[in-house]
């Protein structure tokens, strides 16, 4: 398989009613997805990927991570976070273009660029896919992709309050599946608010999850502003959160 056949990039289709605020630059409206399925991608193909796409500063990052899972992480995020940068703004050389961690340790970028200070990005991992999201700053997104692992699926279910499991137990899901879903479903939120998990779980709580067509839809009891979207993958569940009042056209989105 060819190394671009493990890319999988996305151009999410975005609608919002007018309101009163002022919100009429449709390039708010435009995001872009990548995905990276690293069980294509050896060794060589991810250096390559590399060379083609980090900053100096990034190297040096890089350079300096002790652990090789880290390190890891590390590369195949950035890698996706360049790939959608390029995709999303066109003439863009992502060498440019420098990628680093806020205070609370989330995606920045750190060097200035024509066209791009505006620009949002989210990246996550896992032991399969590592992905990227980017959008305008004035429209607030957040991604998620995981797999917990076996050990993780009951301190997960452990920990919801029984409104939360009696809403995953109406969807008729087994535990992995059911803990899955709130695992990504959170952690995205959790990045488009910029909170990380740092604070108490219980605040992420759902107030509703809905399932149509095998996506599921949840909403919150504290931010009723957003909505999270999520998608089962044989390797990975997948989970966008966005603005409640933001139409996305789910069929550009992978899983749909």
């Amino acid at each position: 398989m060819k190394p671009q056949d493990a890319v999988r990039v996305h151009s999410l289709q975005m609608k919002r009613a007018k309101g009163s605020v002022t919100f009429c630059d449709v390039t708010y409206l435009r995001a872009t997805l990548v995905v990276l399925a690293l069980d294509q991608l050896d060794d060589d193909c991810l250096d390559d990927y590399m060379t083609s796409c980090f900053h100096a500063e990034e190297w040096a990052r890089l350079q300096a991570l002790e652990h090789d899972k880290r390190k890891q992480s590390y590369a195949t995020g950035r890698i996706a976070a360049k790939l959608a940068l390029k995709s999303h703004h066109d003439g863009l050389d992502p060498r440019e273009i420098s990628i680093g961690s806020g205070v609370f340790e989330q995606p920045v970028i750190c060097v200035t660029y024509p066209g791009i200070s505006e620009t949002g990005i989210s990246i996550s991992h896992s032991a399969s896919y590592a992905a990227a999201l980017v959008f305008h700053r004035a429209h607030p997104m957040g991604i998620d992709i995981d797999l917990p692992a076996k050990k993780d699926i009951g301190p997960v279910l452990s920990g919801l309050a029984s409104e939360e499991r009696g809403l995953l137990d109406d969807l008729g899901l087994d535990e992995s599946a059911a803990a899955t879903l709130i695992w990504v479903a959170r952690e995205s939120l959790a990045k488009t608010l910029t909170t990380g998990m740092m604070t108490p779980l219980s605040i992420y709580a759902p107030s509703s999850i809905e399932a149509d067509n095998g996506i599921f839809t949840l909403r919150y009891r504290n931010f009723a502003q957003y909505r999270t979207l999520v998608w089962q993958g044989l390797k990975g569940w997948l989970a966008v959160t966005l603005p409640e009042r933001t139409a996305l056209d789910v069929s550009s989105l992978p899983w749909a």
